[in-house]
């Protein structure tokens, strides 16, 4: 009995210590797996940590204009999707405020610079200045006169909307009557190229301008200019604006003179406004630049300029003659 009871007692200590030896290699490999885990989920916090957000620096011609707004909504909606930093600034219209901010933006250190220049040879000391601190430079919209030191341009071809709106122009006159130019801010990359587009488009033909003069890019400017002109006693048969705001202007000043319909209006930009009075005939046509496309494009073209990647010299988006019976494409 004895031994019996020696045996029973061996067998159970044997396995109470089996237990706990499988109870401790159990304990062991969850202690294993757990700094396996934390190990693995700090290596994935460093990796996260190591990820540098990128800093675009934007400085837009004047925020008071229309088009620039939208231009400024489609330039941070589509930063915000592709996950980046933007430091917004209003140039005012002003040159040597955008100089400024450019110089502010190199001060803080940011990844890209993107510039609306207000003025080609006013706003062309900002790209030195970023060229030299070696912070990628792009141009929107509208270019510096020392453009090819910057990294790159993302917009339209000022010339190619003169050419197009000068077109419809002529077809309409049929190659021969009386024009006034308003031209937006002297000196403006798209003042220039504009007019360019405009007088090789009605050279040959019998058009003349027979007067010109800024109207600043304003609605009112142009109201105020075009009422001058009606009051001269000039004969015109048309009104070639540089922008939409000036050209619906116009529009105000001919309706309150009774004279609409007998003087043709023609403005760039196809806003909202001007879509309309395309629609109704107070405008005779417009020209369509993608303000969306150019937006969202430039925040691509910084993402790719932050990454040291090869930039193109240009990316242009095309512009388009809108009239009447194609205005519901572009709303």
């Amino acid at each position: 009995m004895r031994r019996k009871w020696m045996a029973k007692m061996l067998v159970l200590t044997m396995l109470a210590a089996g237990l706990a030896g499988c109870g401790d290699t159990a304990k062991e490999s969850k202690e294993e797996e757990k700094t396996g885990t934390e190990e693995k989920a700090s290596e994935e916090s460093a990796d996260d940590s190591g990820k540098e957000e990128i800093t675009i620096g934007v400085t837009f011609q004047g925020l008071s204009d229309e088009y620039i707004v939208r231009l400024s909504d489609a330039f941070k909606k589509r930063a915000e999707e592709a996950g980046v930093n933007i430091q917004v600034a209003d140039g005012q219209m002003n040159a040597e405020k955008q100089v400024g901010q450019v110089e502010n933006f190199i001060a803080q250190k940011v990844d890209v610079i993107v510039m609306n220049p207000i003025s080609a040879d006013g706003c062309a000391p900002a790209v030195t200045a970023a060229k030299e601190a070696g912070i990628p430079i792009i141009t929107l919209i509208s270019t510096t006169s020392n453009q090819d030191q910057a990294s790159t341009y993302v917009g339209s071809d000022a010339v190619e909307s003169g050419e197009i709106q000068a077109e419809m122009v002529v077809e309409d006159l049929q190659g021969k009557g009386n024009i006034v130019v308003m031209f937006g801010q002297m000196g403006h990359d798209a003042q220039i190229g504009r007019y360019d587009g405009l007088k090789k488009t009605i050279e040959g033909t019998d058009i003349e301008i027979v007067a010109e003069q800024t109207a600043n890019w304003s609605r009112e400017d142009g109201m105020s200019l075009m009422e001058n002109w009606l009051s001269s006693g000039k004969e015109i048969d048309a009104v070639v604006a540089q922008n939409d705001a000036m050209a619906l202007g116009a529009v105000m000043a001919i309706e309150e003179k009774g004279m609409t319909g007998k003087i043709k209006v023609y403005g760039i930009d196809a806003q909202g406004e001007a879509l309309d009075a395309v629609e109704k005939g107070t405008m005779s046509g417009t020209v369509f630049q993608n303000a969306e496309k150019q937006g969202s494009e430039c925040v691509d073209v910084a993402i790719k300029a932050a990454g040291g990647e090869t930039l193109e010299n240009n990316y242009y988006i095309p512009y388009e003659g809108v009239r009447a019976d194609s205005v519901d494409n572009y709303r």
